[in-house]
């Protein structure tokens, strides 16, 4: 493709695709009025927040301020690249894509010959299990597991016979892929000697779960061993296809569900999905075998806020879990933890007791966050020896105190008090005595705070808590909004105005919008935003805000010039605003000259407000 999209390829997605339809098969749409709206994806929410414009195509939340066209939608909501997200939308709509340079022609099939080689390893597993007379001994422990006939077929469980060492590699060496290929991918491991190479199946004597990326394609494989084999659990290696910390089991298959619920419950293992899948419960997903990571954090936070961590009841899992809703807290997820009897996993839980139980015992069981914490923290005392429990009771107090609401400490107060049945004035008062000595630290720590000014870090759609815009922003948003609509309002504006918004990011929209149509663009909001996708992506989502307000079609002149008559008072209205706090310092400093022609110069810019640039 040599580098850039060519413009007749972005424009044939565009016509011959329908960001409705697109859309429709992550949400639940209904019409309102031009446009269609429904709960976001990338937030969780109560009220519809989301709207699509199928006379513009393009998207916008109101909620967390996500939008933009029918491609950006898809790079969100995969989680791909510009130009992975015009390969896939290509694909759909059978749109051949122009060929590509040599090197990237090459990649591109590399790649897919990749994804080629997992599927067919896949398909291979899964044959071996259901057909031969080698999988007899794996499905035996998949019927003692209780796992149907259909949960392995839906999950395309497959086995990796203990007695051949190679039999995958030569099933695919003979349907022309490279050992060096399949080593790439994990598939193969090649052990180097003085004398010769040699090369055989990385999986032997497992059974075979694919792993696949959030588009449904096979990445890389989880093995678990039927004998004495170390380690039980092997997964792939990672590569060029698979990273195991931002991908998750199952959330190709359980996304729908999940979105729709707005819950999800992460497992540790792939059996305590599986078993919860076969059960009914849809919204399971796992981790691959290592602790859940920011990244994972962040794909489970795209499609829903609530979060029920359910891991192993051992000391590892408990671990796990609290580090994991950490991570989750991060990400502005709410989380829970369930917690399993001792010496049970989710997938025994499930088999003994069924889904129901397990619904209402341990699920609806779930603890927040803080409760969980107070928990483990017992663990540290012998709450019948009262000296261990006054120590208890201190620290718990301790640790509420350092929660961020005031209702939530008084909540898990009440909550100790009632279960040591003590008055809950008595631990208020060492709650206030404890604060009173921690009090001096604290100053210090405020004062040190003043000086770091640092950005929070939060997560890539937060959601807006904006303060209503001021006459002057207003003034600005309704004005670029018809510039998009309308190129002649753009040309009288530029001379008018230029680019001095008060509204930093409106300043940069119009200097790209004079641009764009200066380059001979049409008036194209969903072409404008691909201008911006290779000028200033990170103003794509203010554009489809503006192009989704609710305003009048057409526009008088007397609207227009009250906009900029706005605009201009705003700016000198903030100039007076400076020049008053400057001349507040020159008058303490006591240079009445500067300070007596500072005050003409404000006098003079007050007197231009009131001669018509003023609001009314």
């Amino acid at each position: 493709m040599g580098g850039r999209i060519p413009d007749e390829v972005l424009d044939q997605i565009r016509t011959q695709m329908d960001l409705i339809d697109v859309v429709s098969t992550y949400v639940q749409l209904k019409k309102s009025g031009r446009n269609y709206f429904g709960l976001c994806p990338f937030h969780s929410e109560k009220t519809p927040s989301f709207s699509v414009s199928p006379d513009k195509q393009i998207f916008h939340c109101f909620g967390c301020g996500v939008g933009g066209d029918i491609i950006r939608f898809m790079m969100e909501i995969e989680q791909l690249t510009f130009v992975e997200a015009v390969k896939h939308l290509a694909e759909q709509a059978g749109i051949p894509l122009p060929k590509m340079s040599m090197t990237e022609n090459e990649e591109n099939e590399e790649q897919k010959k990749m994804f080629h080689a997992m599927d067919l390893a896949a398909r291979f597993y899964h044959h071996l299990l259901l057909h031969e007379k080698h999988g007899r001994i794996a499905r035996q422990y998949l019927e003692k597991r209780q796992v149907h006939i259909e949960t392995i077929k839906e999950f395309q469980i497959g086995f990796a016979p203990p007695s051949d060492r190679d039999l995958l590699l030569r099933f695919l060496t003979r349907r022309q892929f490279s050992v060096d290929l399949l080593e790439r991918i994990g598939l193969v491991i090649t052990r180097t000697s003085s004398f010769q190479n040699t090369s055989f199946d990385r999986f032997r004597g497992r059974i075979i779960f694919p792993i696949h990326d959030s588009q449904g394609r096979v990445i890389a494989f989880g093995g678990r061993s039927l004998g004495s084999q170390e380690p039980r659990y092997l997964n792939s290696p990672e590569s060029p296809l698979f990273y195991k910390g931002n991908h998750l089991f199952n959330l190709h298959r359980a996304r729908k569900s999940v979105r729709k619920k707005q819950q999800a419950i992460i497992f540790e293992g792939y059996m305590d999905v599986i078993a919860a899948w076969q059960a009914g419960i849809h919204t399971c997903l796992a981790t691959l075998g290592t602790a859940l990571t920011e990244q994972q954090a962040k794909v489970i936070r795209r499609n829903t806020e609530s979060v029920i961590l359910c891991y192993d009841a051992d000391r590892a899992g408990l671990s796990a879990a609290e580090r994991g809703s950490e991570v989750l807290k991060r990400v502005d997820c709410t989380v829970k933890i369930a917690q399993m009897p001792e010496k049970m996993d989710p997938d025994d839980y499930i088999r003994r007791y069924g889904a129901s139980q397990f619904q209402e015992e341990v699920l609806a069981g779930a603890q927040t966050l803080t409760a969980f914490k107070l928990e483990m923290l017992k663990k540290n005392y012998h709450l019948q020896d009262e000296d261990d429990r006054i120590k208890y009771l201190t620290a718990a107090i301790d640790f509420i105190s350092e929660l961020p609401l005031i209702i939530e400490q008084d909540h898990y107060l009440r909550r100790i008090a009632d279960e040591f049945q003590m008055p809950l004035d008595v631990l208020k008062a060492e709650q206030r005595r404890m604060k009173r000595r921690k009090k001096k630290p604290i100053e210090r720590d405020k004062q040190a705070a003043k000086w770091n000014n640092g950005k929070q870090e939060g997560t890539k759609h937060f959601i807006a808590t904006h303060r209503p815009p001021s006459r002057v922003e207003l003034s600005e948003m309704h004005l670029l909004a018809y510039m998009l609509k309308d190129r002649s309002i753009t040309d009288w504006v530029e001379k008018e105005l230029g680019a001095e918004f008060q509204t930093e990011m409106i300043g940069a929209l119009a200097a790209h919008l004079y641009r764009y149509y200066q380059a001979g663009h049409p008036e194209d909001v969903s072409k404008f935003i691909r201008y911006l996708e290779e000028t200033d992506p990170s103003l794509i989502a203010k554009v489809s805000e503006l192009a989704m307000l609710d305003l009048p079609d057409e526009v008088s002149e007397t609207a227009l010039k009250d906009y900029v008559r706005h605009i201009k008072s705003g700016m000198i209205l903030a100039e007076i605003e400076r020049k008053e706090k400057q001349l507040q310092r020159l008058i303490q400093a006591g240079e009445s000259i500067r300070a007596a022609q500072l005050g003409q110069e404000i006098t003079q810019l007050k007197r231009s407000v009131q001669r018509g640039i003023s609001m009314d």
